[in-house]
């Protein structure tokens, strides 16, 4: 977990399951709840992610939009997680970006 300026960024663990899944949305939801003015949720080191993980990506976008805060996820281009969360439908629900740099970019681009 790492909070700057202008953004929190939140890496999951290897694995995210019931055995940590709670945990992990606590820290997201800590550092939106602190104050962070932005949120990325980096998957890039997850190697396997069930529903859990997902419920923690959809709920702190849920606190994220309750509190007006962009979130952005950042998401392999293949594997089995990016496969799960294509099923799940998630790239409909949240901003996806590729990388963190490229996260933080439209997180610092002008909105419209």
């Amino acid at each position: 977990m790492e909070s700057t300026e202008t953004c929190g960024v939140l890496a999951f663990p290897e694995e995210v399951d019931l055995s940590n899944g709670e945990a992990i949305l606590d820290q997201a939801v800590g550092l939106l709840d602190s104050g962070a003015p932005a949120l990325i949720i980096d998957l890039t080191g997850c190697t396997f992610c069930d529903s859990n993980g997902l419920n923690v990506i959809t709920r702190s976008q849920m606190r994220a939009t309750e509190l007006g805060v962009p979130m952005w996820v950042v998401l392999p281009s293949r594997g089995i997680v990016r496969r799960v969360t294509d099923v799940a439908g998630l790239q409909r629900r949240v901003a996806i970006a590729p990388d963190v740099a490229t996260a933080r970019e439209a997180l610092a681009a002008p909105r419209a």
